[in-house]
């Protein structure tokens, strides 16, 4: 259970539970404050300034949740995704909720072939930040990791390829709903 406010989530999963939240946030002011929401909510969270610190605190801490402002120095939202996704550590398969000032269809289309699992509206507020990361953290999606693509599958529906052959020369790696849990709790189940 997660209070925020007057307000209760239930259900969570034990991922939900256990969270160690990198925030990526382009404005200082708001990844302060929802760093104090999320550690009121006992949530480890670490606040990067810029990729630098991102990926400094990479190296020596893993994260199983990420939130990635369109806006995040240096690098871009975008790109950071990308490249966290691209990384060969746990966070490569961690939930990424993105989030965008002013959504529309290109932007959309861009943070999700990045990798991101959840896009979200910016700015958020304490209660739009836990709601966006349990939805994150339930996304059954598998992984699917492979030369020009990273990250959950963007697959609607289950269909045979056009034509009914599939042609691809090699088959992208999958990494399944349990095997992706396995990882970002450390092997417990």
């Amino acid at each position: 259970m997660v209070s925020i406010g007057r307000q209760v989530i239930t259900g969570t999963p034990r991922i939900v539970d256990n969270l160690h939240v990198m925030l990526a946030l382009g404005n200082e002011q708001a990844s302060a404050s929802l760093k104090d929401i999320l550690l009121r909510n006992r949530i480890s969270v670490f606040a990067a300034s810029n990729n630098r610190d991102a990926v400094d605190q990479m190296l020596t801490h893993s994260y199983n949740m990420i939130v990635i402002d369109e806006n995040f120095p240096d690098l871009g939202g975008i790109d950071f995704c990308r490249f966290l996704r691209l990384t060969n550590s746990p966070m490569a398969v961690a939930p990424i909720v993105f989030g965008i000032h002013e959504p529309n269809q290109k932007k959309v289309i861009a943070a999700r072939d990045a990798g991101a699992t959840k896009i979200a509206v910016m700015p958020f507020s304490g209660a739009s930040l836990m709601k966006a990361m349990q939805a994150a953290a339930e996304d059954a999606r598998v992984i699917i990791q492979d030369t020009s693509y990273n990250g959950p599958d963007r697959r609607l529906r289950v269909a045979p390829p056009p034509g009914g052959v599939d042609r691809r020369k090699n088959q992208p790696e999958v990494i399944d709903r349990a095997a992706q849990l396995k990882i970002l709790t450390g092997g417990e189940n």
